[in-house]
């Protein structure tokens, strides 16, 4: 047997054609929820064309297909609207769209129940809690971690270069390191306070003039 015939003979097992099937049409689904990353559209598009061959020479229920197709369908839905009761009853559709997918009666070509159940459970898990979490960090601004750093304390670990009309350096801030500028050259070990987020670099102050300018009484005040 040459390896043409090993490969297609591969395809053409129930297991591995089940397989191809639900992770092209899974990957389409992710795709479609994240477009643009180029490796997920490519892996849809050689899964679903090696679950072609495999199913085009095997006694395929196309209710079966409509089944799992709608289960995918309820998973990308999930997605939008972040239900967990929408990713159940997608998972409950892939899975009987599994149990259904071949034809009864016909070479007992059946698909493996332990298969199903790691899919359908698989599945459900990814779309049900970690590409929907996933997703929602994705779309939660990213500034709005930065801006939490307003007012914290940290310490220079730098002294604070001139660059332009400011001075900068690297800070560390809530335990990580921070490139941070200043109006006025600081030195290393100055202990600091965040008083603005510029994109990536953190506005600071000296932690002693922060406090003057707290404790000063304003112009007028008795």
């Amino acid at each position: 047997m040459d390896t043409a015939q090993a490969l297609f003979a591969l395809l053409t097992n129930p297991n591995v054609a089940y397989v191809l099937l639900v992770a092209g049409l899974l990957a389409l689904v992710l795709a479609i929820a994240v477009p643009g990353t180029g490796f997920i559209e490519i892996a849809a598009v050689v899964c679903l064309a090696l679950a072609i061959i495999g199913l085009s020479q095997l006694p395929v229920n196309l209710a079966g297909i409509a089944l799992i197709a709608l289960g995918l369908v309820m998973f990308l839905i999930d997605l939008k609207v972040q239900s967990g009761l929408v990713a159940l009853g997608g998972a409950i559709a892939l899975g009987l769209g599994s149990l259904f997918l071949f034809r009864p009666g016909e070479q007992a070509i059946v698909v493996s129940w332990w298969l199903i159940l790691a899919v359908t459970l698989g599945s459900a898990v990814l779309f049900g809690f970690g590409t929907t979490r996933a997703l929602r960090a994705m779309r939660t601004p990213p500034r709005l971690g930065m801006e939490r750093l307003i007012g914290t304390p940290g310490v220079l670990r730098t002294t604070l270069t001139p660059e332009g009309n400011h001075f900068v350096g690297t800070a560390l801030v809530d335990g990580e390191l921070w490139t941070v500028r200043a109006d006025e050259p600081l030195a290393e070990n100055t202990e600091i306070i965040v008083r603005a987020v510029e994109g990536l670099t953190l506005y600071v102050v000296p932690k002693h003039n922060e406090a003057s300018a707290n404790t000063t009484p304003r112009s007028g005040a008795l």
